[in-house]
């Protein structure tokens, strides 16, 4: 199995498991505040927003694309500092959920890792 077959079967566990989040609404960020109750649908739009944009994100990384490839990483930096300081509500996921969205965050570094490393980081320089 080549280095290049594996990091899409990443990216496809990754989009996976980001459907079966916003399918099963397992998003640890899902609570009512105020805002959520005077505008339900601006929060909705936003998800579909943050979903879709990360979906792009994810293929562009299929197709080696470099601006892609940076924006994840960057991407993934903010959202685990994001998570350090975020107050968890009393309304978390199942504890499965909870710990196989820290495994994402596992995978998250994977790809990143191997988008950054030869022989993958080959990849990205001939698609410039």
């Amino acid at each position: 199995m080549s280095a290049v077959s594996i990091y899409r079967a990443l990216l496809l566990v990754r989009v996976g498991w980001l459907l079966m989040e916003w399918f099963f609404g397992w998003d640890a960020r899902r609570h009512v505040n105020s805002f959520t109750l005077l505008h339900p649908y601006a929060t909705y739009f936003a998800h579909v927003v943050a979903e879709f944009t990360l979906f792009v994100i994810l293929a562009g990384l299929w197709f080696f694309r470099r601006p892609a490839r940076l924006i994840f990483a960057l991407a993934l930096v903010l959202s685990v500092v994001d998570a350090v300081f975020w107050p968890y509500r009393l309304s978390l996921p199942p504890s499965l959920v909870l710990a196989i969205g820290w495994c994402v965050v596992i995978l998250n570094g994977a790809i990143v890792a191997m988008s950054f490393l030869p022989p993958v980081k080959g990849l990205f320089e001939t698609q410039a």
